[in-house]
Formats: C-alpha cells, sequence, structure tokens
C-alpha cells in the first residue's frame, strides 16, 4: 500500500503540539494533537492507519532532529 501525507504545524504551545494533515498540500483536512508532557496523540476524528502513520513519522522526526517539524511530507 503506498502512503502520502502531508502535514504542516499550526499550534505549538508549552504543552501540546497541533498538526493538520491530509493526502495532498491544499487538503490538509485531518487534525492531531501531540500532548508533550505524555507523548500520547489525539484526534476528533477516526484514528486509522493514516493517523497512525502521521503521528509516529512527525514524532520520530521531532526525537531524532530534536525540535518539532514546521511542515513535512510521509511517502512510503
Amino acid at each position: 500500500m503506498a502512503l502520502l501525507i502531508y502535514y504542516n504545524q499550526i499550534r505549538n504551545d508549552p504543552t501540546e503540539m497541533e498538526y493538520r494533515f491530509g493526502p495532498t498540500r491544499d487538503n490538509l483536512d485531518r487534525t492531531l494533537i501531540i500532548d508533550k508532557t505524555t507523548n500520547t496523540v489525539r484526534t476528533n476524528q477516526p484514528e486509522d492507519g493514516i493517523f497512525r502513520a502521521t503521528a509516529g513519522r512527525i514524532a520520530i522526526r521531532a526525537q531524532r532532529e530534536r525540535t518539532w517539524p514546521q511542515s513535512g511530507v510521509i511517502a512510503s
């Protein structure tokens, strides 16, 4: 299965990060929120494979780069 997801950071406060993500740069129609203190992720939409893949890749990139990414693309 091919995967192509774009994401953009829309909020960075002391306890949470919020990202919009979706299938194209112009269609970021989903949201995920990362709790910085507990490293948990939530959304008010379905927690499907695309949600989990996006959250995981953002977390891995943040850990590797030691900063939360502003935007990016996931392709596999």
